[in-house]
């Protein structure tokens, strides 16, 4: 598939106190949408010098990406950015935000790029894009007291396929109950949609997964158990991947239905953050 990049938008800003929403931009339509580039640099001035702030990406409290229709299609905080990359890459590819280290004088910057592999079909473009920054409290921690004056700037580019369309996929992200033993977390999956890839990622890390079992029409669709089924092996050859606390299961696709039940399993009780992307199915379509 050959893919034509166009600049989308830059956000330049100097953080306050409060959230910045920011106007809703129109992601120029060249065809269907095949990704995102976001290019994120921020500036600390005046700082706590030689300290170390917290990751860039608490700056953006929010990016959203809806249909031409209004309806959403990815609305997440900043800090799930770096997961939902790993998702959309087959094994996953960590792309870590950076922090900012401040020098003798309170300066410094980071900067932080990332590939969104997030599609939007041409029916259900122009696509709206919506950024809200967080106040400059979201850099700051107990080492990094003051972030003094804070500055910005987000480049997003769009990668346009050109001889062929695609589905728009539709993220969405929940902190299910969890305690330990088995979770039935089967009612946060998006009813009606087919699941293209699911994923958890645990507080507590490692440690603190069982096992997963998903039932579809009464059977058994898919186990793995323990950590070592992402590590090291292949589920299905669909090429589930795993990083630190990070559990991403590609299994074939499947249409969510009542019948549908996954069970994560703790071995302690620790939160759980479930990301289900999934697309309209095909025959819904025709």
């Amino acid at each position: 598939m050959r893919v034509l990049s166009q600049p989308v938008f830059t956000y330049s800003v100097g953080l306050v106190s409060g959230l910045q929403q920011q106007n809703t931009k129109l992601v120029p339509y060249y065809g269907p949408v095949a990704g995102f580039w976001l290019d994120l640099t921020v500036s600390i001035a005046g700082g706590t010098f030689s300290k170390t702030s917290n990751t860039i990406d608490n700056v953006v409290q929010q990016l959203e990406l809806d249909d031409q229709f209004g309806k959403v299609a990815l609305q997440v905080p900043g800090t799930d950015l770096s997961v939902i990359n790993d998702l959309l890459q087959p094994r996953g590819v960590r792309t870590a935000p950076p922090a900012i280290t401040t020098d003798g004088s309170g300066n410094g910057s980071a900067e932080w790029h990332v590939f969104l592999p997030y599609t939007i079909a041409a029916a259900d473009m122009p696509a709206q894009l919506k950024v809200t920054f967080n106040g400059i409290a979201g850099l700051q921690n107990a080492n990094l007291a003051s972030a003094g004056t804070a500055t910005v700037v987000l480049n997003v580019r769009g990668a346009y396929a050109v001889e062929s369309d695609v589905q728009t996929l539709r993220t969405t992200t929940s902190n299910p109950f969890h305690q330990q033993g088995d979770n039935q977390v089967g009612n946060y999956l998006p009813a009606g949609f087919q699941e293209e890839i699911l994923a958890w990622t645990l507080a507590g890390g490692d440690g603190d997964f069982g096992y997963v079992t998903m039932f579809q029409n009464g059977g058994t669709f898919a186990v793995q158990s323990p950590v070592n089924d992402f590590v090291d092996a292949d589920t299905m050859l669909m090429q589930s991947g795993h990083l630190s606390g990070e559990f991403i299961a590609r299994w074939p696709r499947f249409i969510v239905d009542n019948t549908s039940n996954l069970v994560i399993n703790l071995s302690t009780d620790t939160a759980i953050r479930l990301y289900n992307i999934a697309v309209i199915p095909q025959k819904q379509r025709q």
